[in-house]
């Protein structure tokens, strides 16, 4: 929106633990004066989150798979 009237900004991670574990987040930050008129209108996105996560998992899963079999 114009004049920063609201700015939603999306954040991801992905943080090494240790050599064979790592951390994912997604972080969601909403900004501006129509901010809390806005954000009471977005419907609940955790379902779409969760299955973000899910297929992500599987798929950084796979690339290991890969490699084991290919090294």
């Amino acid at each position: 929106m114009p004049l920063g009237l609201f700015t939603g900004k999306r954040t991801y991670s992905i943080n090494m633990i240790n050599e064979n574990v790592a951390g994912f987040s997604m972080n969601e930050e909403f900004t501006g004066l129509m901010g809390p008129l806005i954000t009471r209108s977005i419907p609940d996105l955790q379902p779409s989150f969760d299955e973000f996560e899910k297929c992500l998992k599987q798929h950084a899963l796979s690339f290991l798979i890969f490699e084991k079999t290919n090294s």
